[in-house]
């Protein structure tokens, strides 16, 4: 037999430690100029505690971010996902 399920007194997010990150955002998109141009993107991130942290990518780390994510997680089949697939949304240009 299965056991009843337990009804928490608080909520899973009240339980979170307060560094964990709850948002992240684009604060900024910085043009570096010299040898190579590229963009560097600015993430911001909000944590549950109310603290903010900023990380500073390059389109290129999204980029291959995405193509990992989707060689591991894509559906082979679109039609007929598995437990472990997602269909990622396209990458903005």
């Amino acid at each position: 037999m299965s056991q009843p399920q337990q009804i928490r007194d608080e909520s899973d997010f009240d339980q979170l430690p307060n560094n964990i990150p709850i948002s992240a955002t684009i604060a900024d998109i910085l043009e570096k100029k010299g040898f190579i141009d590229y963009f560097r993107f600015v993430v911001e991130v909000k944590t549950k505690g109310g603290s903010k942290y900023l990380i500073y990518r390059r389109y290129r780390e999204f980029f291959n971010l995405h193509q990992t994510l989707e060689n591991k997680y894509s559906p082979e089949d679109p039609e007929r996902p598995g437990p472990n697939t997602c269909a990622l949304p396209p990458l903005p240009g």
